[in-house]
């Protein structure tokens, strides 16, 4: 094979911005078979137990995304959740899942869960597996988001993620390597592919892929003449794929296609589905569109005993990164009253859609590590702030006051 390419080019060097969200998808199946052209008694009843499950989820504390979607030409469902941290997968397995698991297990039964994030914690993963969680656990290697994160229409866009484990004797790194090159090619050759993420799975030589496409048309242009195309025999080569889930209107065609691709797929049409007003970093932030006039946000971080430099060297890191990924966040000046340990910042955004993006993406990424080492002031942030914003803002635990501009002035 060509030398290994391992290196990331540049739109990947920078991690995605999905913080410590933590997306699950996972396939049910009846308990009872059903027949050749007949479905499983048990069929109904699973999709009235995951409707019910579905209800509950949506109320969950830190469950931000939840969909219940039908499989097509299977007795099936694949459930997708995506929760804002572990700790709130952790509270659903107990709570919600532990609420309904008994009635569920008598109808259906687990087939494969595939779980992303950045990093997921041993504790994590035992726990679920000790509640019977099928599945494997993928942390993060490389991909890009295009558009600026902005959801794409769900009503068009095909979600697929895939788990492809190395033959005997291969190399995890050769795989990494061609997946790379349909990452890195996929970028600038097919503009419908907007998402394109690579999972390492914990215990294996396995990857879990994930991409999002604009269209049907999309994906089947990167089936049939793009990167999976040009990049098939590599991969085939190398490692077997274990499961594909595809939510999204695909079509008939594609469904077809994949068979003669040998993809163990699932197809699935939009069931029930809820989402948080503001969306999310694993699938896109729906507020990118609003245009609405500046917003100032003046803050303060109060360090900890012994923590002041600590509290200044994280928010080098979180101005450095405002000033390279974050084209909406015009000004970013902080202060430092020593005598108090206190961290002033303001930050100043050209409308509230760019306030969203950073508290979806930078303020998100950090506010774990500030809050272990110093206490937030109050927020006040000053212009024409839309609900979804405050919501998002009192959602990251702020004392936040809304102020929107009354009369000034302002000098070239």
């Amino acid at each position: 094979m060509e030398q290994l390419q391992l290196e990331l080019p540049t739109f990947m060097q920078e991690p995605i911005q999905i913080g410590e969200e933590i997306s699950i998808t996972g396939k049910w199946v009846p308990k009872a078979k059903g027949g050749i052209f007949r479905k499983s008694p048990d069929s109904g009843d699973m999709i009235k137990e995951w409707e019910d499950i579905h209800k509950d989820a949506r109320e969950h504390d830190g469950m931000l995304s939840t969909e219940i979607n039908h499989a097509i030409g299977q007795d099936a469902v694949l459930v997708h959740h995506i929760f804002k941290n572990e700790r709130a997968l952790g509270e659903y397995f107990l709570k919600v899942a532990g609420t309904h698991v008994e009635a569920l297990h008598k109808v259906a039964q687990p087939d494969y869960h595939l779980l992303r994030a950045m990093n997921i914690s041993d504790e994590t993963r035992n726990a679920l597996q000790a509640k019977g969680v099928n599945g494997t656990f993928g942390e993060y290697l490389f991909g890009f988001v295009k558009n600026d994160y902005k959801q794409p229409d769900p009503s068009k866009a095909v979600q697929v993620t895939a788990k492809w484990t190395c033959k005997p004797d291969e190399s995890i790194e050769e795989l990494k390597h061609w997946w790379l090159k349909v990452g890195t090619d996929a970028y600038s050759e097919e503009e419908g592919m907007i998402r394109f993420e690579a999972y390492k799975v914990v215990g294996e030589d396995a990857l879990i892929i994930h991409e999002t496409f604009d269209s049907s048309d999309e994906l089947k242009f990167h089936l049939t003449k793009g990167m999976a195309a040009r990049y098939k025999n590599d991969i085939d080569q190398v490692a077997a794929p274990e499961n594909y889930f595809f939510r999204g209107p695909v079509s008939w065609t594609i469904r077809t296609y994949s068979k003669f691709m040998g993809l163990p797929a699932t197809y699935s049409s939009r069931g029930s589905h809820w989402m948080q007003e503001q969306g999310t970093m694993s699938e896109g932030l729906t507020n990118q569109q609003m245009k609405n006039q500046e917003v100032m946000v003046v803050y303060s971080w109060t360090a900890k005993e012994g923590k002041s430099e600590e509290l200044k060297a994280i928010y080098t890191e979180v101005t450095d990164q405002m000033k390279s990924n974050e084209p909406g966040a015009l000004k970013v000046q902080c202060y430092f009253d020593e005598s108090a340990s206190r961290l002033i910042v303001q930050d100043v955004f050209q409308d509230a859609g760019a306030v969203g993006f950073h508290l979806g993406t930078t303020a998100a990424g950090h506010f774990g590590n500030l809050m272990a080492i110093a206490s937030p002031g109050e927020f006040l942030f000053c212009g024409d702030v839309p609900e979804e914003m405050k919501v998002a803002a009192t959602g990251l635990g702020l004392q936040a006051t809304f102020a929107p501009a009354v009369f000034g002035f302002a000098r070239n």
